[in-house]
């Protein structure tokens, strides 16, 4: 995996979690209690040659009586 590869899944991964927490930050404004986590897994190469990570994002919403 070339340096320029990894540099630019950096900034779409980074992108995607500014967009995430900006949904989650939506969502509270709305009155919504919420956490937000997220789980990242490593780079990994497909047969084809694509890189790709996966990033799990976990919405916990809670409300009280």
């Amino acid at each position: 995996m070339g340096t320029n590869d990894q540099s630019e899944l950096d900034q779409d991964i980074a992108e995607v979690r500014r967009r995430v927490e900006g949904l989650a930050n939506d969502m509270r404004g709305l009155g919504m209690e919420l956490r937000l986590s997220a789980e990242e897994y490593g780079s990994e190469r497909d047969s084809d040659g694509t890189i790709t990570r996966t990033v799990t994002f976990s919405f916990k919403i809670s409300q009280q009586d």
